[in-house]
């Protein structure tokens, strides 16, 4: 390995596709605050972790859908208990899989972590930015696929004066909104939700935001349902941050390993497809839509696509 490099400003611009110099001053002071650093991996190192992700993605992983459901209502259960066991600290809300491995996915390499934790600070760096660019305006945000509500919770310190639904089938999730808006005062409600059988009764209203992250991904491609009830709702805004598998390079080893993966666990596949043929179809614009290169060991889980009915 090489000496640290730094994702400074330029850095974080190529991964969102900005222009140089059109980073805004708040995220340039996360940045700098934040210093995150990694070392690069030289080319032996490269071919060693693609043999050894190879092996691993060989030997199996569980596949996603309606039957580990017992093990996401256990996960966000445990969280519950984490967040109550803290006196309501929001940093236990943080999921244990966003701080998982040191070594990590960015602009088409493996780099090994120097920076603690350095998934999550990037992911509330971008989560910042996704928030401040394209949910500032909405009157009442819902999360799909809430989880621990870590991401609703950054965006009530942001807006505190928006309403926020934290949507989620998990009853230890619902209880998590419920309690920071009983235990931290936030403008939030917690409600049941299944992407496979949406709630009808669950209104959008036209200056609403949406937002999944890294939640879509289970359910593989049965996103229909769900994304029927999004056109029929015509919310303000949707905003998806999810692996989304049409973006990735056969051609490249590295993109292989993540498509091998992303496909063995039948995560997310056919949205994006989608959303271009509704745009086409002159029903939605894509507002925005970037794969910014950067992920955990296995696979991108950070591509945004923002999209609004037209």
């Amino acid at each position: 390995m090489t000496k640290s490099i730094r994702v400074g400003h330029a850095e974080f611009e190529q991964a969102l596709g900005l222009p140089a110099g059109k980073l805004d001053a708040r995220t340039r002071a996360l940045l700098d605050a934040a210093n995150i650093q990694y070392a690069a991996i030289d080319e032996a190192g490269q071919t060693r972790l693609q043999a050894e992700i190879a092996k691993q993605i060989s030997d199996g992983f569980t596949v996603v859908g309606e039957h580990r459901a017992g093990i996401w209502r256990d996960a966000w259960a445990e969280q519950l208990e984490k967040f109550e066991q803290s006196g309501f600290d929001l940093a236990a809300l943080n999921p244990k899989f966003v701080a998982g491995s040191a070594i990590l996915r960015w602009q088409g390499a493996y780099v090994q972590g120097i920076t603690e934790s350095f998934e999550l600070v990037f992911l509330e760096i971008l989560r910042d930015w996704l928030f401040r660019t394209f949910l500032s305006d909405v009157d009442h945000l819902h999360e799909f696929g809430s989880g621990s509500a870590f991401n609703v919770a950054a965006y009530a310190g942001l807006f505190p004066d928006v309403p926020i639904t934290a949507l989620d089938w998990a009853p230890a999730a619902i209880k998590i909104a419920e309690l920071l808006r009983e235990k931290r005062g936030m403008k939030m409600t917690g409600r049941k939700f299944d992407f496979f059988a949406p709630d009808r009764d669950l209104v959008l209203g036209p200056q609403s935001g949406v937002l999944t992250m890294c939640a879509l991904e289970q359910i593989g491609d049965r996103f229909g349902p769900f994304l029927d009830y999004l056109l029929a709702n015509r919310a303000k805004r949707v905003v998806h941050v999810e692996p989304t598998l049409e973006l990735y390079d056969p051609a490249s080893p590295h993109d292989k390993l993540a498509i091998d993966y992303h496909t063995q666990r039948k995560y997310l596949k056919g949205l994006l497809p989608a959303l271009r043929q509704l745009e086409s179809d002159k029903k939605i614009h894509i507002v925005f839509q970037r794969r910014l290169r950067f992920g955990s060991r296995f696979h991108e889980c950070f591509t945004a696509t923002v999209w609004e009915p037209v």
